[in-house]
């Protein structure tokens, strides 16, 4: 074998190795649930068979109101009403933790470009005020929660007082 063949040999060796140190090993992966989403009245998630709740947030809750715009109405608290109508199809959810007959993930949606990003739903959620962060919610979401209740927004509007 030439010196260009043992180089390639190498390079070779060099890129299986580092295929096997980025493939997560099965211990390690993350599950994940995927399919068509339906919001439930505790806010959770109905994805693939399983109640999901989005991890990083809270959703407060308050008096019992009915969204007339659609038919049937549906009624529930303002923050399901509204990740009702924010969740619109097929969502990924990477579950982070499970117990207590609870599984929480972090939960994604298409965005609005057809091979954009995707959407994170929590994080959408508190940014647009009706969502809390949650006490082991990632910084990111402790950023959009001030910047959602210095602008006012949803749960920070000037009705809706003391939440915390």
């Amino acid at each position: 074998m030439g010196s260009q063949g043992m180089a390639l040999a190498r390079l070779d060796a060099v890129i299986v190795a580092l295929f096997a140190l980025a493939a997560p090993s099965a211990a390690m992966a993350a599950r994940v649930v995927d399919g068509l989403a339906m919001v439930q009245t505790d806010g959770s998630l109905r994805v693939g068979g399983e109640n999901v709740y989005l991890w990083g947030i809270y959703l407060p809750r308050l008096d019992r109101t009915c969204s007339t715009f659609v038919r049937p109405p549906r009624c529930g608290s303002s923050p399901v009403l509204v990740l009702g109508n924010l969740v619109d199809g097929f969502v990924r959810c990477e579950i982070v933790r499970e117990g207590h007959g609870a599984v929480q993930g972090v939960c994604t949606q298409a965005g609005r470009e057809l091979f954009g990003p995707r959407e994170d739903i929590g994080a959408t959620m508190i940014s647009r005020g009706w969502a809390l962060a949650a006490e082991d919610a990632p910084p990111q979401y402790r950023a959009l929660e001030s910047l959602a209740r210095s602008r006012e927004l949803g749960l920070w509007g000037p009705k809706i007082l003391n939440l915390r």
